[in-house]
């Protein structure tokens, strides 16, 4: 499995609950508390992202300079 692959469908699914708390939120809460709770949900996966990407991209960075540094 590549890393790449995985780093797209990982990204696809936090985008996908990303999308699905706005519309939760779009569509209107019963309270404050549940917007709050909505809310630090978004932020959430907001930053796991940006850790995965962080992580993700050193990873692709690493096995390109090991490709690079073997040939």
């Amino acid at each position: 499995m590549s890393v790449l692959w995985l780093r797209e469908k990982l990204i696809k699914e936090l985008h996908a609950q990303q999308e699905a708390v706005k519309d939760t939120l779009l569509a209107g809460v019963k309270d404050i508390g549940q917007y709050e709770y909505l809310r630090g949900q978004y932020t959430a996966l907001v930053q796991v992202e940006s850790k995965l990407r962080e992580l993700l991209g050193k990873v692709i960075e690493d096995d390109e300079d090991d490709t690079s540094g073997s040939s």
